[in-house]
């Protein structure tokens, strides 16, 4: 187990609603954040929100995956400490999600391209929360965005296998990380599945 030099960011819904469930003591040693998008109401006249903890920030765009990783660009930047070592954790079904790991990688949803010389980013983990209404077969076909830009960038990406328990993965996974010892997350954690990073095939 890490220090609170690791940033811990929960995006979206499904991971504040885990977040609630992961134990005190295993956040303590971290410097946890979330950040979620608010819907906006037209009939109270609200426009929609960005919830970074306690602060909130109104968003005028589009809920689209272009306009939030946009938003969520000069959000991260104002906000959150990208040379940190951090672990995202969120539900890959979930657009802001997805948003948030263009915006975190400096990538263009609508023109990701591989090549021979793309960045290895050595300090980001992703977790990504098992969605509940999907069978495990159609996942990486439903998420292919992501997953092509975290192999672009060789990002060490693991999934936890299951929408059971998923807060006592999360605190098993935090319980044993250290950022030296990244791949020896998916031994020592049942349910856990390393499917991207440096030194794995999609």
């Amino acid at each position: 187990m890490e220090n609170s030099t690791t940033q811990l960011l929960f995006i979206g819904n499904h991971a504040k609603r885990t977040l609630t469930e992961v134990p005190t003591e295993t956040l303590s040693n971290f410097d946890v954040q979330n950040i979620i998008y608010q819907r906006g109401s037209l009939l109270k006249n609200e426009p929609a929100k960005f919830v970074f903890n306690d602060i909130s920030c109104d968003y005028n765009g589009e809920y689209e995956v272009e306009n939030l990783s946009i938003a969520m660009g000069f959000t991260i930047d104002r906000l959150l400490k990208k040379r940190m070592d951090t672990i995202l954790i969120g539900d890959p079904f979930e657009l802001f999600f997805q948003a948030s790991i263009f915006a975190w990688l400096n990538e263009n949803p609508k023109n990701v391209k591989l090549s021979e010389n793309n960045s290895v980013v050595q300090n980001l983990t992703v977790i990504l929360l098992y969605p509940s209404t999907v069978e495990f077969e159609n996942i990486r076909k439903e998420i292919s965005r992501i997953i092509y830009v975290l192999k672009k960038h060789k990002v060490n990406t693991f999934l936890i296998e299951n929408h059971f328990n998923q807060a006592s993965a999360i605190d098993n996974i935090l319980y044993y990380y250290n950022s030296d010892e990244i791949l020896q997350l998916e031994n020592k954690v049942k349910g856990l599945k390393h499917i991207l990073g440096h030194v794995t095939t999609a």
